[in-house]
């Protein structure tokens, strides 16, 4: 199954890419619209749910907007995933946490919707490299400096 999330913003154009190629993918596909005005007819869809893992543990590839939340989400349960930059969010950060990442191996970015098919067919291939969290010590280094 291959799972696609958009998290709570509106990104039609992900939701159509995928649409448009869903017969083609021999695949059961999934897509979480969120807030887009665009409705699927090649697969099934939903807009909201308050839980995604029983979705991002049957599926085989997760295909997800650029956020930092999902993207370390999905990439901690050792999932295929490839990421979408959403165009609409402000000053395009997601552009540089997935350049990033994909340089890192840990996923595959596609930043052309049109190609979105072979960004596929390629990740069923491939193997990524399994993201392990570093943990974060910033909380205790402040309330180190703050004592």
């Amino acid at each position: 199954m291959i799972f696609v999330t958009v998290g709570t913003t509106q990104f039609d154009e992900l939701v159509k890419a995928i649409d448009k190629i869903a017969p083609e993918l021999n695949e059961e596909v999934i897509i979480q619209t969120g807030k887009s005005i665009f409705v699927p007819k090649n697969c099934k869809y939903f807009t909201f749910d308050d839980d995604l893992f029983k979705f991002f543990e049957k599926a085989n590839l997760i295909i997800a907007h650029g956020g930092a939340g999902i993207t370390f989400e999905v990439l901690s349960l050792g999932k295929k995933l490839i990421s979408v930059d959403n165009p609409h969010v402000l000053d395009g950060h997601q552009g540089d946490l997935l350049g990033k990442l994909y340089q890192d191996g840990y996923l595959l970015w596609c930043k052309d919707l049109d190609k979105i098919d072979n960004c596929i067919n390629y990740a069923r291939e491939m193997n990524t490299k399994k993201y392990e969290n570093r943990g974060c010590d910033i909380g205790r280094m402040i309330t180190g400096w703050l004592e």
